[in-house]
Formats: C-alpha cells, sequence, structure tokens
C-alpha cells in the first residue's frame, strides 16, 4: 500500500489531493475563483509566479504525467475546465483531454514583478483577457490549507478520501480516519493495521 498517499492526504499544506508541486498552489487557487467563462470566450491568460517558482515550473505542455505536475498552462487549463486538479488531473486520458489541450495553447507563464523575489512563500496572480478586450484577475499569496488560509475540516476529509480511496476500500479510508482523529486515545494499533490493506 502506498502509505505517502495517506500522508499526503492528511496534510493540511494544500486543498488540493494532487501530486503537483506546492508552489503552483495559490495559482491553481486563484484560477479557481475565475471559473465559470465560457472557453470560447477566453482569448488568453496568464499566469504569473514568482521567480523561485518559475524556475520549477514549465511554461511548456506536458508529455508525461510527472510533467503535468511541474506545467503552468496544464495546471491552469486543466483548472479553468475541470476545477481543482485532483489525482485524476494525473493520467495519461487527462493529459490528451482536447477542451485542456486547446486551453492550455493560450496560457502563458511570466513573472509576478511585485513579488518576483519573494522567497518564503509562492504568491501568484492569474489574467484571463477575453476575446472582447476585458480582463478578470485574481491573486493569491497564501494558498488555501496553509495557517494563514486554513481548510475547513469537510475538506481535508474529501482530500483524505480521495487519496486514501486510490489505496484502500471506501469504508476501510472512513474507519481509517476516524482513528487517526481520536489517535490519542486509541488503545492499541491492533485494529488500525489491517485497515491500510488494500484486501
Amino acid at each position: 500500500m502506498e502509505c505517502s498517499c495517506l500522508r499526503e492526504a492528511w496534510s493540511h499544506s494544500s486543498f488540493q489531493a494532487v501530486p503537483e508541486r506546492g508552489l503552483g498552489h495559490t495559482a491553481i487557487d486563484a484560477t479557481l475563483e475565475l471559473r465559470g467563462v465560457p472557453l470560447s470566450d477566453i482569448a488568453s491568460v496568464e499566469v504569473a509566479i514568482t521567480k523561485y517558482a518559475g524556475r520549477r515550473y514549465s511554461a511548456l505542455y506536458p508529455e508525461t504525467v510527472e510533467a503535468a505536475k511541474f506545467s503552468g498552462p496544464y495546471l491552469a487549463a486543466y483548472t479553468i475546465v475541470h476545477g481543482a486538479p485532483m489525482l485524476a488531473a494525473f493520467t495519461e486520458e487527462a493529459l490528451h483531454d482536447a477542451a485542456v489541450r486547446a486551453l492550455a495553447r493560450k496560457v502563458s507563464l511570466v513573472t509576478y514583478q511585485e513579488y518576483a523575489d519573494v522567497l518564503d512563500e509562492s504568491p501568484a496572480k492569474v489574467t484571463i483577457t477575453l476575446a472582447d478586450g476585458r480582463t478578470m484577475g485574481r491573486a493569491k499569496y497564501y494558498p488555501t490549507g496553509s495557517i494563514q488560509v486554513p481548510m475547513t475540516r469537510a475538506r481535508i476529509e474529501d482530500k483524505f478520501t480521495t487519496c486514501a480511496t486510490t489505496a484502500i476500500k471506501p469504508d476501510a479510508a472512513k474507519r481509517v480516519l476516524a482513528m487517526l482523529s481520536t489517535l490519542g486515545e486509541q488503545p492499541s494499533f491492533e485494529e488500525f493495521w489491517p485497515l491500510l490493506s488494500k484486501g
């Protein structure tokens, strides 16, 4: 069983239950707030990030699932088309999504000048330009799930379940979550370890 999946799911570090790098979470959060515009109305999408994040992210469309975790155009396009990039976003099928590929061609990755040299956080600004010239923008300094922007209990549980059920059965995932929530009260781990088995 992939125990790292459970650790990732329980982490409060981000809202997205994905194997995507944390430097991109603010851009994803900003993009989520801009969803709802008909794709045919979008002329361009600009994703502005820090210089530090820019050294780790690619401006190219990914050719592999691993590369998708570091692709600014892919993550922005997928988020606009489908919403937050959960685990399903990092599959071969997702990479060949026609709507995502088409929109990604309109996405540019640039430096966020106001916060270009920030290192301790990863602020991002996303701007969508419509075909009629209007623009819509959102900026985020802290990602959802950080101490500054904490996740709700419901989101934490949803994130845990999304990740955990790729490795264990849904009923087992619920029991694991319940036990983790009361870890200090458990008399032993005798009932816990069997739950982590795919069988």
